[in-house]
């Protein structure tokens, strides 16, 4: 299984937004935080194989 992960500010509505509607899904338990006042929410992206 291939997957794109990313991770964007908790308080980033928008960008969570775009996220979504680009087929990102939330994945909570990899959320994290490089430091304790910024939480980070993480998302993943399943991605197709393409035959060649």
């Amino acid at each position: 299984m291939n997957r794109l992960l990313l991770s964007t500010r908790a308080r980033s509505p928008a960008a969570h937004r775009i996220h979504e509607r680009l087929g990102f899904v939330r994945t909570p338990e990899r959320d994290w935080s490089p430091v304790p006042t910024v939480p980070l929410l993480a998302y993943a992206l399943e991605l197709r194989v393409l035959d060649r």
